[in-house]
């Protein structure tokens, strides 16, 4: 069975769950799972969870994002990006800035703050996406949620245009942020375009373009890899049994806080993930069959 990862550079004007979904016409028997929703009008890095695989999409999922971010200043539009109406307009110039001055202003968004959902999003509400309410003229209010920014960066001024990189939190609308930019200059914005260009430990120059044929079995990333941005312990086999059995067991390792680590054994390879927290070990998600999996 094939168990892993692919890294796929998603194109324009396509959602992400219609392009992957090219995947199983390849391999009918196929289950697959992506890690991180990318608008149709985005491209970039889409992280693509296959067979057992999907079982761990949720911990890469979290991870941070970064992107790169066009952002037009002087227009408003209806969803937020380039996709929507025109819906306000003011004649804005760079002219009065320095680059210094705009570095300074989107500078403020790093570290926590609250953000509000756009109507346009993937977001559920009663099972349904929040675009299909938008789209037919239903406005859902939906809670702000905390985000975090790790790092903003000024690439270019062109014109209206602001090219930056931005490094955030899961579940950071990169809309809402080049909105909010906009009101700092008191000034309609919208998203002109969005490229991911990370995705946790994934990054779209190792990423590949969907193949048309055959699966890219060489591109495939292991389970243990793809997870690698968690510590790796190795317990005995009677140890590693007793967690698949939904035991906690006692350790001694040192750390500080609650950490999710992988685990193998010496004989079967990687196995899952367990938690450690305050002396016990505790399961978290296993691959179902591990025996021939290393």
């Amino acid at each position: 069975m094939i168990n892993g990862v692919l890294q796929i550079d998603k194109p324009k004007a396509e959602s992400s769950a219609s392009h992957i979904r090219r995947l199983s016409k390849l391999e009918p028997e196929l289950k697959i799972g992506h890690c991180g929703t990318l608008d149709p009008m985005a491209t970039g890095i889409l992280v693509v969870c296959l067979n057992q695989m999907t079982r761990f999409a949720s911990y890469l999922s979290s991870s941070e994002k970064t992107y790169q971010a066009c952002i037009y200043f002087g227009k408003k539009t209806s969803t937020g990006d380039s996709e929507g109406e025109v819906i306000d307009s003011k004649k804005f110039s760079f002219l009065d800035f320095s680059s210094k001055d705009i570095e300074n202003t989107i500078q403020k968004f790093l570290g926590k703050s609250r953000q509000k959902p756009p109507a346009f999003s993937a977001l559920k509400h009663k099972g349904k996406s929040l675009y299909e309410y938008a789209r037919k003229g239903i406005k859902i209010d939906k809670d702000e949620r905390e985000i975090f920014i790790s790092s903003i960066k000024l690439l270019s001024i062109v014109g209206n245009e602001v090219n930056i990189e931005v490094s955030c939190s899961s579940g950071t609308y990169v809309r809402s942020l080049a909105e909010d930019i906009g009101e700092l200059f008191n000034c309609p914005a919208y998203l002109k375009d969005l490229r991911r260009t990370r995705s946790g430990n994934f990054y779209v120059k190792n990423a590949i373009k969907l193949p048309e044929d055959t699966l890219p079995i060489d591109k495939i990333i292991s389970p243990n890899d793809a997870l690698n941005c968690f510590n790796e312990i190795q317990c005995a086999p009677d140890i590693v049994d007793k967690l698949r059995n939904g035991q906690f067991v006692e350790s001694n390792l040192k750390y500080d806080s609650s950490t999710i680590l992988r685990l193998r054994d010496s004989k079967r390879g990687f196995i899952g993930l367990v938690e450690y927290n305050e002396g016990l070990l505790k399961p978290k998600r296993f691959l179902e069959n591990f025996l021939s999996l290393s």
